[in-house]
């Protein structure tokens, strides 16, 4: 029987713009919830809410930059499944810090393939794919007890890798 191939298009740069743009209210939102009473139902479900929102807009950029179920876009989405799965664990159920710990793991892991993608694609300046790889790559060994505090700062790179590329797919779009 004859494999049957279906063509999906590539979401528009400026949609993944608007969706990753929501992320950072839905997750800003959480937090202040979460500051007034970090006992918060409410705040327990718009950080669940925000976090599986996080996994769709990851789905979103693997798309535009790669492939989702080939090579590094499958290790991006296995690594942003994970992460969205163990931070909402710890936010419905209250696993601890090990749990949110781990997630950030995995979310480092992730911005270091999505900059991978981002990096080797056309669609953008690669100093932009180059700043989530360093970022990701801090996130994910930041936890370990030996890693010195200098690489504080290189976390954050990744925050402002993630801004840097949402104003780029908001204002720019992407080359074709």
């Amino acid at each position: 029987m004859p494999a049957v191939t279906v063509a999906v298009a590539r979401p528009s740069a400026r949609m993944a713009a608007v969706l990753y743009l929501a992320y950072f209210v839905i997750a800003g939102i959480g937090q202040v919830l979460a500051l007034q009473d970090p006992a918060s139902a409410l705040a327990a479900i718009v950080h669940v809410g925000g976090t599986i929102w996080y996994g769709i807009v990851a789905l979103v950029l693997c798309r535009i930059f790669g492939d989702p179920t080939r090579g590094t876009g499958v290790l991006a989405m296995v690594s942003v499944v994970v992460g969205c799965v163990m931070q909402s664990l710890y936010y419905a159920l209250g696993l601890g810090r090990g749990a949110e710990v781990l997630a950030l793991a995995f979310f480092g892991l992730f911005l270091v393939f999505l900059g991978f993608l981002v990096a080797r694609s056309t669609r953008t300046p690669p100093a932009i794919g180059v700043a989530l790889i360093v970022g990701g790559a801090a996130s994910f060994v930041l936890w370990l007890p030996f890693v010195p505090a200098a690489l504080e700062s290189a976390f954050v790179l990744g925050g402002v890798a993630e801004l840097v590329l949402l104003l780029w797919l908001l204002v720019v779009g992407v080359r074709r």
